[in-house]
């Protein structure tokens, strides 16, 4: 769909070409991890999944990821992405900051990794509903 801020677009043809993205992440997240899950420790609508580390926005008025999320639909994009890992933004505070999830990774007992350079910590996440702090 073309931008509506370019009446005049200089190259409509590029347009016609420009490929949709499957997921959309949002604008600002920071997305800087991607992961597929090959394990079979969480539910069955994790599996093949994508994982997404989105690190967040330092400077809008309203912040936006800060958080683990993924795509889930037995491997194929589907619909907006879920958030999976939160509460790294104050509810009262919103400005106020918890940490910064950066790179996601599995084990081998199929439990999450999920790096926070804000607190130099590891995450783990575990389908029995617990989070360690490493």
């Amino acid at each position: 769909m073309p931008d509506p801020r370019m009446k005049d677009d200089p190259h409509p043809e590029l347009v016609k070409k420009t490929i949709i993205p499957d997921i959309s992440s949002g604008a600002h997240t920071a997305s800087l991890d991607v992961a597929f899950y090959e394990k079979k420790a969480f539910p069955a609508k994790y599996h093949n999944g994508a994982f997404i580390g989105q690190h967040g926005s330092w400077n809008r008025s309203e912040l936006s990821g800060y958080k683990g999320g993924g795509a889930f639909d037995n491997g194929k994009p589907s619909g907006k992405p879920e958030d999976f890992l939160t509460g790294f933004i104050a509810d009262i505070d919103k400005s106020e900051v918890y940490g910064r999830p950066v790179c996601v990774a599995f084990l081998a007992d199929g439990s999450m990794l999920v790096t926070d350079d804000v607190n130099n910590t590891i995450w783990r996440v575990r389908a029995d509903n617990t989070t360690d702090k490493q």
